[in-house]
């Protein structure tokens, strides 16, 4: 009977000390370490693009042959800027955690979103921890900024440029668009008509629709230039009035699509083909 009482109590020392057990002599503790595997995440899912400022949800299936994923620690990074993670909770076998990526970086660009899974246990009597990770690729767009930038790179850049060529100025104009053939017309009568000095488009503000895959960029714009014929030929004048870009994302990354010009009211279309970018101001029509 005692021999079995002392049985009983070794076994209780085997669970309290996690693989420690001391001798039944007063000898050394006899070390039993703990087999413990790591967790597995089976998958990384988010979409295949991520807007600035815009929450997306991440979902990772994991699993752990020893530990509830409740009782497992999660931590969300991303490169190259980290953004905001939030709301982490689990439903069922996946880990899931809202994701909040930064505005205002370099776009379009591709960020790295990689999550750990840390599972803390003892053995022999000593804390341990299993560490394991994943990551998976996405699309990131700050969308209005991105669309502005192409904007101004058009007019004051490409267009209001004299040195850039007709084809250069339209290289960011979508192949799948018809104001693209278009707006090179324009630019090649531009080169031809006009010795174009400069262009402004000050302050653009950029609109994007329900699907985030179309908009517009829209702002004042001047246009100084001299004129290589006719009445005003070698004189410097300027011409002012509202552009109108709209674009398209495509592959994604956002493009050009066509361009309008809303001139002043004394000024006539006819006058101005060649002189400005565009067509006549008539928002999304082609």
């Amino acid at each position: 009977m005692q021999s079995r009482l002392a049985l009983a109590s070794t076994l209780a020392a085997v669970v309290a000390t996690g693989g420690l057990v001391a001798a039944a002599c007063g000898g050394s503790p006899t070390v039993t370490p703990v087999t413990n595997t790591p967790p597995v995440i089976e998958s990384l899912a988010i979409g295949a693009r991520a807007e600035a400022d815009r929450p997306i949800q991440i979902a990772a299936t994991v699993k752990d042959a020893e530990t509830s994923l409740s009782q497992l620690t999660y931590t969300w990074a991303a490169s190259p800027q980290n953004g905001i993670f939030s709301g982490s909770s689990i439903s069922g076998s996946q880990a899931l955690i809202m994701w909040r990526p930064p505005k205002g970086e370099k776009t379009p660009d591709l960020y790295t979103v990689t999550l750990t899974v840390s599972e803390a246990y003892t053995s022999a009597g000593q804390a341990k921890q299993n560490s394991v990770s994943s990551s998976t690729t996405v699309h990131y767009n700050d969308s209005p900024a991105e669309m502005k930038t192409l904007g101004y790179d058009f007019l004051v850049y490409k267009f209001g440029n004299f040195n850039v060529s007709p084809a250069e100025a339209v290289s960011n104009f979508s192949d799948n668009c018809r104001g693209k053939a278009a707006e090179l017309d324009q630019i090649e009568t531009n080169r031809q008509d006009f010795h174009i000095l400069g262009a402004s488009f000050p302050a653009p503000v950029a609109t994007l629709d329900g699907s985030l895959t179309a908009g517009t960029v829209e702002g004042p714009c001047t246009f100084e230039d001299i004129p290589k014929s006719g009445p005003n030929v070698g004189h410097r004048e300027f011409v002012s009035g509202t552009c109108l870009l709209t674009t398209v994302y495509e592959n994604f990354r956002w493009f050009l699509c066509d361009s309008f010009f809303n001139p002043p009211y004394n000024t006539t279309p006819v006058s101005l083909r060649g002189r400005v970018p565009g067509k006549p101001y008539q928002p999304y029509s082609e």
